[in-house]
């Protein structure tokens, strides 16, 4: 019996052991979410703005928006979207390189991004709209938003809203 009870003690012993050495283990290392969070920040030229009356006929309606890092530290932005499949985004770099074109999610390709604003850099973001995406029906006030995600602290993410009316 006394060979039989130690067995559960060092079994219970070793059970012990284990569940700190996990919880050890969890909390020395990060969270990839706890490495991605930086210090820079990005200057938006303009985060509202109306585009008016937009004909059908009238073709693509582009739009662009300067982001300044006026920070010391990158920015990197992690994620660009849409609200509409009407709508794409794609961001320029002052050297002329540009990241993929970024729509709705769910309607084509990804919205992960991986592009990073250099401290004193500027980069462009052009945003498209395209009146004839609905079809005849798509006539009338529209909102839509361009939304990117960072890996800063104080702009995590930032939302840019564009209004209008679609005409025949």
């Amino acid at each position: 019996m006394k060979k039989k009870s130690h067995l559960i003690l060092y079994g219970l012993l070793g059970f012990i052991v284990l569940l700190i050495g996990i919880q050890v283990a969890s909390s020395s290392s990060s969270s990839p979410q706890a490495e991605a969070v930086g210090s820079g920040s990005l200057r938006v030229s303009e985060q509202r703005w109306n585009i008016g009356d937009v004909p059908m006929s009238g073709g693509i309606s582009t739009k662009q928006i300067t982001l300044t890092n006026d920070s010391s530290a990158p920015v990197e932005i992690t994620n660009l979207q849409t609200s509409c499949m009407c709508t794409t985004a794609q961001l320029v770099h002052a050297d002329g390189s540009k990241s993929g074109l970024k729509g709705m999610v769910g309607h084509g390709g990804s919205s992960s991004l991986s592009e990073t604003i250099a401290p004193g850099e500027e980069a462009q973001l052009l945003v498209r709209f395209d009146p004839n995406a609905h079809g005849p029906s798509g006539v009338g006030p529209i909102t839509r938003d361009v939304v990117l995600e960072t890996n800063s602290a104080s702009q995590s993410k930032i939302t840019l809203t564009f209004t209008g009316n679609v005409i025949k």
